[in-house]
């Protein structure tokens, strides 16, 4: 009797598993110009890339470990100074994925929870004092830390092998103990799986 339950969980549970491979490169580009009186534009801009790597332990679960480099920029002109604040990140993440749909389906929605690790968090100041004509910039490394991470996006079959897609991702700005904002991403790229 014991061997009997033994071979159906064993032979039911081997067809759950998928123990397939999802490469993907996602990007996200933002540019938003700020009204000013002076004829020079004030603007916010900021760019981010992003690698990951899926095993899919099940038909509609995966674990992904995921890099992602980004820069953030602010300039604000005035007559008389210029102020221009960069932040530079690197986030390494491992979360845990849930699709609702297999990897075959033309359509995959997805959701995604796990934690990110700020490997690089770093700030620049710049001020320009346009009267005397002079620059001065402060650069301050911020800690690193770790923090959550959560998203959801869909999956869009073009071949068996590739998908485009498109998603929201989002993760604190600082450890959860010092009471942090949350940031957010819109995401575009594409996936193949192996």
């Amino acid at each position: 009797m014991k061997l009997i339950l033994f071979l159906t969980l064993t032979l039911s549970s081997s067809q759950l598993l998928a123990a397939y491979y999802e490469l993907g490169f996602t990007g996200n580009y933002r540019k938003i110009y700020l009204p000013t009186d002076g004829s020079r534009e004030s603007f916010d801009e900021s760019l981010s890339y992003t690698a990951s790597f899926a095993y899919y332990f099940a038909e509609m679960a995966a674990a992904e470990l995921n890099y992602t480099k980004g820069k953030s920029e602010r300039f604000v002109p005035s007559t008389t100074a210029d102020s221009r604040t960069t932040y530079d990140y690197g986030l390494i993440g491992l979360d845990l994925i849930f699709t609702f749909a297999d990897r075959k389906a033309p359509f995959v929605p997805y959701v995604k929870a796990g934690v990110a690790y700020f490997a690089q968090k770093n700030v620049t100041y710049e001020f320009t004092d346009n009267l005397l004509n002079s620059t001065q910039s402060e650069t301050v490394e911020l800690d690193p830390t770790f923090v959550p991470s959560v998203g959801f996006g869909l999956k869009i079959r073009v071949t068996q092998t590739m998908a485009f897609k498109v998603g929201m991702e989002s993760w604190t700005s600082d450890s959860l103990s010092s009471d942090p904002k949350w940031d957010w991403a819109a995401r575009a790229g594409v996936s193949w799986f192996l």
